[in-house]
């Protein structure tokens, strides 16, 4: 069950794969566009001198009586524009992405032209909700994110702005930094990063997972596809919080995320603690950056470790020693 969850959710980090500056967005979110109308106009008396009105028939009454009553119940009323929701305060683009968690729109704010992304998420059965203090149940990735956007907030992961709920999905308004693209997409436009640039992306990324770590959220899926990069100022944000879960001190039993970026004892014992198996990733992570590809042919099958020649022994033993330090963690505990 863990492994088809994974699989599901761990494409959304695709769908932030077009988010290049210049990108033209329309068409208004849920398209609740409607006409207006006036109130009929009511009998008026000239003004004139000693000038009465005449009194309105019984009829008359009744009609007036039935239409303000209509007037006060919008589902009986078939002139009263419906209310508008909140999710109109943003206008809808076109679709950055999609997969098995439900699918992405770029979207900018009406108010002020804020660009946001607009995530819809598709509610399963293995949908997963969580109590949250003065806010009450909230979808598990809602009440992550909420978690780790509490003040003070960390400029390396992503803001959720707000969401809404319906019955059959829930969708999350993000912030969108313009212009930007996910890591895997910028490496195969650019190439792999250079030295300067891993570290800087290296230094960015552990920055978010500390954050994570003291609000008691583990990411789960920490990959080049779930990291933004500002272009113009190479900053960096983590995204997708769909694999997250709780951070606990005991062993988790099941699999979310992406099986080649899995630490090896999931393949072993199928479980795995949060603390190594995120450093594991984030090697796997860093290696996949400077090298452009992954360190094995096989997650099943981790082997010596391989480089180009043209990174620097400096490098490679980062790169190592991230990669290795989840078995040094278990050996020495052991």
């Amino acid at each position: 069950m863990g492994e088809r969850r994974a699989l599901g959710r761990s494409r959304s980090a695709a769908a932030f794969t077009q988010m290049a500056a210049g990108q033209k967005v329309g068409g208004q979110c849920g398209d609740y566009i409607q006409k207006a109308l006036s109130n009929p106009t009511q009998p008026w008396s000239p003004e004139l001198p000693v000038y009465i009105a005449p009194l309105p028939s019984e009829w008359t009454q009744r009609k007036r009586k039935r239409q303000s009553l209509e007037d006060e119940d919008p589902s009986t009323s078939c002139e009263r524009p419906a209310k508008r929701s909140r999710e109109d305060a943003y206008i809808k683009g076109p679709m950055l992405g999609q997969g098995g968690f439900g699918s992405v729109f770029a979207g900018t704010r009406s108010s002020d032209g804020l660009p946001v992304a607009i995530k819809y998420v598709t509610k399963d059965e293995e949908h997963e909700n969580m109590e949250v203090e003065g806010q009450g149940l909230l979808p598990l990735e809602v009440a992550l994110m909420t978690r780790v956007n509490s003040a003070p907030a960390c400029p390396n992961v992503l803001k959720l702005l707000e969401w809404f709920e319906h019955p059959s999905r829930y969708v999350m308004i993000l912030e969108r930094p313009d212009p930007c693209q996910d890591l895997h997409r910028f490496c195969e436009e650019n190439g792999c990063l250079d030295e300067s640039q891993a570290k800087k992306v290296l230094a960015q990324l552990i920055n978010a997972l500390k954050h994570c770590e003291s609000r008691g959220v583990f990411h789960r899926d920490v990959k080049p596809q779930n990291l933004l990069i500002c272009t113009d100022t190479n900053d960096i944000k983590l995204l997708d919080f769909g694999c997250g879960h709780l951070l606990k001190d005991s062993e988790y039993k099941e699999f979310a995320g992406t099986l080649s970026y899995a630490p090896p004892e999931w393949f072993r014992s199928h479980s795995y603690r949060a603390g190594p198996a995120t450093v594991w990733s984030l090697g796997v992570t860093l290696y996949n950056l400077l090298c452009g590809s992954l360190p094995f042919r096989s997650a099943r099958r981790i082997r010596r470790l391989r480089f180009p020649s043209h990174l620097s022994a400096g490098k490679r033993w980062q790169t190592f020693s991230c990669s290795q330090t989840e078995i040094i963690v278990r050996a020495r505990s052991s």
